[in-house]
């Protein structure tokens, strides 16, 4: 198949060198380099993919993708993020070309000017809607480790860090007496200041943004990561992330973290008793398992697989 990628704005790579315990524009799990993985899967398995970028410079990292700065008209499909430019949206459709969003987050006030399709059943559910794709990762952007070290992980967007159950990880970790790992940043510094204040009233350790060898080794190297976020998830890349690397997952139940957690992988809490069980009991979690589990269910080249199905689809149904 032909296919168009267009993505709204930039971001930061993940595999730059993080900022430490500075401010940073962007997480370093954003929702654009999502595309940037359908794409280099989409190549992978023999499709044709145009990629619509304002700023090829930044795009190194893939290759066998044709770049434009213009919209071309040979294509099947064109696929974009939920919210991206309505003028690439009406210019297809008036072409009869079909064009289908992902959308990444909770907007149910948001109209649709395209097809949506969502990141997780849970999601999609909330939008009254049932077509969805799991996001998805290289396997090969994390090391992956049956050797644990004494601590355990808590990396997330600190903008968001009451939210993101940073409080909960920080009280679990002074009431069992474990050594806790925050990571992450904001693009505001009163966040930073407030989180660096958190972690030493409560003995962790603040690192700030961590991104591509350093954030690998950082989560290979954890027993588990502790994710009791409040947020009605849409995903949870966070997650991914520890399962590729061989680390176990306690988190929280909320939104689709039930979703795509398996028993043999970690741990799906509903009350302090619950994270204190699996705390004690992380142990029993096989890094292998881990690994697999991500390798079956969250490899980038089967979230591909995924969207052609779809695109596949909807060209049927344009040509009837």
């Amino acid at each position: 198949m032909k296919i168009l990628l267009a993505r709204d704005h930039s971001y930061i790579h993940p595999n730059i060198q993080g900022t430490g315990k500075k401010i940073t524009s962007i997480p370093s799990g954003a929702s654009n380099f999502q595309h940037d993985m359908l794409a280099k899967g989409l190549v992978e398995n023999g499709h044709e993919v145009f990629y619509y970028v304002k700023n090829e410079k930044e795009m190194s990292h893939l290759s066998g993708i044709k770049f434009t700065n213009s919209l071309i008209d040979d294509v099947d499909i064109v696929h974009i993020k939920a919210l991206g430019e309505p003028h690439i949206i009406s210019y297809y459709l008036s072409k009869n070309i079909p064009v289908l969003a992902t959308n990444h987050g909770h907007r149910p006030e948001v109209k649709q000017l395209c097809k949506w399709i969502y990141v997780s059943k849970t999601q999609a559910h909330s939008h009254n809607a049932t077509q969805y794709v799991w996001n998805a990762l290289d396997p090969n952007d994390f090391i992956f480790s049956t050797q644990k070290l004494d601590y355990f992980l808590f990396i997330a967007n600190i903008r968001y860090h009451k939210g993101k159950g940073l409080d909960i990880a920080l009280k679990l970790a002074r009431d069992l007496d474990f050594k806790l790992v925050v990571a992450g940043s904001s693009p505001n510094q009163e966040d930073i200041d407030k989180v660096k204040a958190l972690c030493k009233e409560y003995s962790a350790i603040y690192v700030g943004d961590v991104r591509g060898k350093q954030k690998a080794e950082l989560i290979t190297g954890a027993k588990a990561l502790i994710s009791p976020s409040r947020f009605p998830e849409t995903f949870g890349m966070t997650i991914v992330e520890a399962l590729f690397s061989g680390t176990p997952v306690i988190c929280s139940s909320n939104g689709a973290y039930s979703e795509i957690m398996s028993k043999k992988v970690g741990f799906v809490c509903n009350s302090e008793a619950d994270y204190h069980h699996a705390i004690n009991s992380v142990k029993k979690i096989n890094p292998k398992n881990c690994r697999n589990y991500a390798m079956n269910n969250f490899h980038y080249r089967k979230m591909a697989e995924k969207y052609v199905a779809i695109y596949r689809e909807m060209v049927s149904l344009e040509k009837v």
